[in-house]
């Protein structure tokens, strides 16, 4: 007999086609998405096919096998797990019958045959799993109905047909059974196959298993031609696309060559997206936990990151069917008279905004990156919208009118609030100590003397609020005896807002000076530290774009280790009180400083954190980041307000921030809900908060001055 292994099955050897044809079918499929690859002529750089094996590949088994960002769902986490390793432990079984029962033959031959028992074992024991699974995931779509879910017919269908393979594959070994006899390990097979033995006749249960098996074949071929046209094809895309995620740091935004005669600046069409763009969208798996986590969405915006995701994957589909499987080549086009307009370029070209994704949905992005935190299988969303924005801004001048002052306010004054270098130092005044300049430093040849560049950025240069800050903080670095200073004038906007809005040449401009200020001062050899994340970010993760490679950290960051040091004491007893700390986005989903600030806050005696539900990592923003700091909010409830209704949520008397845009948005939050229903919850640094606790004696014997 040729194919022992299926000797009871009638017609046996007609699997080979069904199947091969079906994976042939597969393949062209997957052809034809990888030839709307091939058509993009990327604006941007992608990766690296080899780069950073180590890293990849620890990225592959922490996301793609252990799954850990589906298990922050711990419901849905088991649900998809019990789905995923439960699908690919029954393709041993597949495997084997398409290859003849070679797997069996093979597997069955060490330990005399105890290897393939325990695996018929374990297919039994995972196939009652994968259908508890698929009824729970069933539940959910058609009873409980998470809002975040997509409700199609495509999500249902591939439920449906992952159950069906799995049960006509129990199934077809149930009947077997009771037909022929039982076979060692499949233990729940053999106990279902007992009471079929005597209520069934032979006949019944052999035409029961034979169309149970082939009906389970064809149901595996179905899949198979079926899975490159739904969006369960994250199943193929997902480890590619983890394994080729986003290695630089996630604050890092793609660089721009505005000197190419040739360059298309920012994202307008799919030609203009790379290869992992497309790979992105063809790998969502419509989970909706972006959707979930975008406080544009959740204040009622337009801005739905899943379904921008999803429309570039349609206008992807949308754009294959122009393109030719095998393109031809200029030479063929003109030996045989081919026309060079092909729809192709038609479709490839078509602009994704307002098509993709609507017009204002992309200015109401704030580039918190809760999206991209959320996703399970690490789609960048933020980086295409930033892109999108540059092509509107750089190559169309469509753009919200507001941003028109920031952008020359920043070109002009090299700060978006417009205000003259010249009161830049203005913070300083009546503090009890000098703040001297790094110009004035060199000037007296006292440069070595410096130990840390405070960068002070535009928020605490000229906003009232947060000069406040400015002082805390220098106040904390005297006390500790720290040699700092500042630029002074010399400092400008690091460009942030402007490269968040789209408009990269003015970040070029306002980089490439500090970066040239920094570098002539010997900043690179010294520690800079600022107060602001946004600051903090551009220093540390972009200006290696332009040549500056700086050491940066965040106040919250450099504070923590002067308490650890035992530079700074504070007092021994006190009456804090009750706080919330709002964690700023880019300090803790881009550059992960999330224990720093709480390690401030737990050395001040007195004081309780009370956390938000949305903290840390998972952090709710304050609605300033990607510019929206100088754009009106039209559209919904304000963002500032829904984090102060958060933050007033855990009855704590202070918000405590790390960030001045945070500062200014949380400041006006609590003042607008609490000249409603009254109140006296205010708003602080957490440089504040160790300023206004420290001892009046310092270590060394250092006696803190009085801050006026």
């Amino acid at each position: 007999m040729t194919f022992p292994v299926f000797a009871d099955v009638p017609f046996y050897p007609l699997v080979f086609p069904l199947f091969w044809g079906a994976v042939a079918v597969f393949l062209l499929e997957m052809a034809r998405h990888l030839r709307v690859f091939a058509a993009t002529t990327p604006a941007t750089e992608q990766p690296a096919p080899l780069g950073q094996i180590g890293l990849r590949l620890a990225g592959l088994i922490e996301y793609a096998l252990v799954q850990t960002k589906m298990f922050r769902d711990w419901r849905a986490g088991l649900m998809h797990a019990g789905i995923f390793w439960g699908f690919v432990l029954l393709t041993i079984g597949t495997a084997n019958v398409v290859t003849g029962g070679l797997i069996e033959t093979v597997l069955s031959i060490p330990f005399d045959g105890m290897l393939w028992t325990l695996i018929s074992a374990m297919q039994n024991i995972v196939a009652v799993i994968v259908l508890l699974s698929i009824a729970w995931a069933l539940w959910r779509r058609l009873v409980t109905k998470p809002p975040r879910l997509t409700f199609n017919r495509d999500a249902l269908l591939i439920l449906s047909m992952i159950g069906g393979v799995v049960l006509t594959e129990l199934l077809a070994e149930v009947f077997e059974f009771a037909a022929y006899g039982d076979q060692p390990g499949a233990f729940v097979s053999a106990a279902l196959a007992a009471p079929l033995r005597a209520a069934q006749s032979q006949q019944t249960l052999e035409i029961a298993f034979a169309t149970m098996w082939w009906l389970h074949i064809i149901l595996v071929a179905a899949f198979l031609v079926y899975l490159p046209l739904s969006k369960h094809l994250h199943i193929v895309t997902a480890f590619p696309n983890i394994w080729y995620r986003k290695l630089k740091p996630r604050g890092e935004l793609p660089v721009m060559d505005l000197e190419r005669e040739d360059a298309t600046f920012g994202l307008k069409s799919l030609q203009d997206l790379g290869w992992k763009d497309l790979l992105d969208g063809f790998t969502c798996t419509e989970c909706g936990r972006c959707q979930q986590a975008c406080p544009a969405w959740n204040t009622g915006k337009p801005l739905n990151p899943k379904t921008f995701i999803m429309g570039l994957r349609d206008m992807s589909v949308e754009a294959e069917h122009g393109l030719d499987l095998i393109p031809n080549s200029p030479i063929v086009r003109e030996t045989y008279g081919l026309d060079d307009a092909t729809p192709e370029k038609a479709r490839m070209a078509q602009p994704i905004v307002d098509d993709a994704i609507p017009y204002d949905a992309v200015w109401d992005c704030v580039t918190c990156g809760a999206c991209v935190e959320a996703c399970p299988v690490l789609i960048e969303h933020v980086d295409k919208i930033v892109g999108l924005r540059r092509n509107l801004v750089l190559e169309e001048s469509r753009f919200p009118s507001e941003l028109t002052g920031a952008f020359r306010a920043m070109e002009g004054q090299g700060n978006p609030w417009g205000q003259p270098a010249s009161t830049r130092t203005d913070w300083t005044k009546g503090l009890p100590f000098a703040v001297p300049t790094v110009a004035s430093l060199a000037a007296d040849g006292r440069l070595d003397e410096l130990e840390v560049l405070y960068w002070v950025g535009c928020a605490a240069a000229f906003d009232e609020r947060n000069r406040r800050v400015a002082r805390a903080f220098a106040t904390c670095l005297d006390a500790a005896g720290i040699r700092f200073a500042i630029l002074g004038q010399e400092e400008s906007c690091t460009g942030d807002p402007a490269r968040r809005m789209g408009n990269d040449y003015v970040f070029q401009i306002l980089a490439s000076g500090n970066v040239d200020t920094l570098n002539r001062y010997g900043m690179g050899e010294r520690t800079i530290v600022t107060a602001c994340p946004h600051c903090f970010n551009t220093i540390a993760n972009e200006y290696g774009q332009l040549g500056g490679s700086f050491r940066v950290q965040h106040h919250s960051v450099f504070l923590q280790g002067l308490l650890a040091d035992g530079r700074l004491r504070v007092v021994e007893d006190g009456a804090a009180g009750p706080v919330t700390l709002h964690d700023s986005c880019y300090l803790t989903r881009y550059n992960g400083v999330v224990e720093a600030p709480r390690d401030i806050l737990g050395s001040v005696p007195g004081l309780e954190l009370l956390e938000m539900e949305r903290s840390g990592k998972q952090t709710f923003c304050c609605g300033a980041g990607g510019g929206r700091m100088w754009m009106e909010e039209t559209r919904g409830t304000r963002i500032n307000a829904e984090r102060t209704r958060q933050a007033l949520e855990t009855g704590a008397a202070t918000v405590v921030t790390e960030c001045p845009f945070c500062m200014t948005m949380m400041k006006d939050g609590l003042a607008d809900a609490q000249s409603t229903n009254g109140g006296v919850v205010s708003s602080t640094d957490i440089a504040e908060v160790l300023a206004g606790s420290l001892a009046s004696v310092q270590p060394g014997g250092r006696q803190l001055p009085v801050l006026q």
